[in-house]
């Protein structure tokens, strides 16, 4: 009986060291995956957009053009006193070499019509502080405009320019422009040519909504965490991998549908100002819903498992895509309309997501280090570097260049 004790005690023992070097080997690889993230382009952050709303007259386009100071600061070193804290006197002083760069990647008709900034000022979007500048170029311009947009290319490919542009006294309309993507002719219906007009792929909000999520980061990762138990199931306490790829398919379909469903309804919530959050409240709570996903798929509880918590994480998840469509102040027929492009585009990307991370998940699921080398790793990482980020954005500061 003290010989059967003993070697009970022993085992247990050995038990204990070996899940000791399995939590040890595992934080290990976090540490390794965060080092790795540090490593990535600095350039890599939040994505850019900045903010044109253009008027062509008979004689003359007037232009508003609203840039990050956020972008500005990173490309022009603002803060001078380096306190994190732009003064409007650090800001003047840059008007010129930021006037310079900024009307040197704003064509208007191949050049024939000049830009001249008339004025200056400050305004304040849902993400920040914007540099205002005011624009008048006199030319005859007509029905059709020529732009050709460049700005942040060497500095930022994450960028995107918003247009908002009326000719006349037609409606406004609306067009995403890619720096990278050469001159667009615009007019009275959007972009001219091939591709334009009445696709619900043209004018650039289908892309857009595609590079809004596969550069968010954030929603990359909460999605990947979505999809790492997609491939197993709970039996006796216990993952195990589920037996055919219909198994894992409906699963998915289940936690996509719920995501996406709820954050169509804030999108489109937040883009009518029906219901409005500061992104210094909902970025935070982004990275929350990270932390509690990878969570549940270390320690699973009922509320992970069912198809509530994709819902009520998509909610949140829907503000944080509305910044595209939420300074324009468009007229309900248009918001519409932008919206499903947009939301197709994000649809599109998020299935891109799936579809490529799916498919070797599924493959390696029968592996029996899957749950100790994937599944437990890949969410300690994600927990980290969620608090990460959930530190930036509540204290206002910065360690990953994600």
């Amino acid at each position: 009986m003290c010989g059967s004790s003993g070697s009970w005690g022993t085992t247990v023992r050995a038990d204990r060291r070996w899940r000791v070097y399995r939590a040890a080997r595992a934080i290990g690889r976090v540490v390794a995956l965060v080092l790795a993230g540090l490593s990535l382009d600095a350039s890599a952050h939040k994505p850019s957009d900045a903010y044109l709303f253009m008027t062509v007259g008979d004689d003359a386009i007037d232009l508003r053009w609203d840039i990050a100071l956020r972008d500005l600061d990173a490309g022009f070193d603002l803060d001078a006193d380096g306190d994190r804290e732009l003064t409007w006197g650090e800001v003047r002083a840059h008007f010129e070499e930021i006037d310079r760069y900024a009307l040197a990647r704003l064509t208007i008709d191949d050049g024939r019509c000049t830009p001249k900034i008339v004025g200056h000022a400050l305004d304040h979007h849902s993400d920040g502080a914007y540099l205002v500048l005011r624009i008048t170029a006199a030319c005859r311009v007509g029905d059709r405009l020529k732009l050709d947009y460049t700005l942040f290319t060497e500095m930022d490919p994450t960028h995107r320019g918003i247009v908002r542009i009326g000719f006349g006294s037609s409606a406004p309309v609306l067009v995403v422009l890619d720096p990278a993507g050469g001159p667009v002719m615009l007019g009275p219906s959007g972009v001219v040519g091939a591709g334009g007009g009445d696709s619900p792929f043209a004018q650039g909000f289908f892309p857009a909504g595609v590079h809004h999520i596969l550069i968010g980061y954030d929603h990359v990762l909460f999605l990947i965490c979505l999809l790492l138990p997609a491939v197993l199931v709970r039996r006796d306490g216990r993952w195990a991998p589920v037996d055919r790829w219909r198994d894992a398919l409906k699963r998915v379909l289940i936690t996509v549908t719920a995501f996406t469903v709820a954050h169509t309804l804030t999108l489109a919530l937040a883009g009518l100002r029906i219901v409005e959050l500061s992104p210094r409240l909902i970025e935070p709570a982004i990275a929350v819903t990270i932390v509690f996903t990878a969570i549940g798929n270390i320690r699973p509880n009922r509320f992970r498992e069912s198809a509530a918590m994709p819902f009520v994480f998509g909610l949140v998840h829907g503000f944080g895509f509305a910044d595209v469509l939420h300074e324009l102040d468009l007229p309900l027929g248009q918001f519409v309309w932008a919206l499903l492009r947009f939301n197709l585009g994000v649809e599109a990307g998020q299935l891109l997501i799936v579809a490529v991370a799916l498919t070797p998940l599924y493959l390696l699921r029968r592996k029996a280090w899957y749950r100790d080398r994937v599944l437990v790793p890949v969410s300690l990482f994600a927990i980290t570097v969620s608090a990460v980020w959930f530190a930036e954005r509540v204290f206002d500061f910065k360690i990953l260049p994600l």
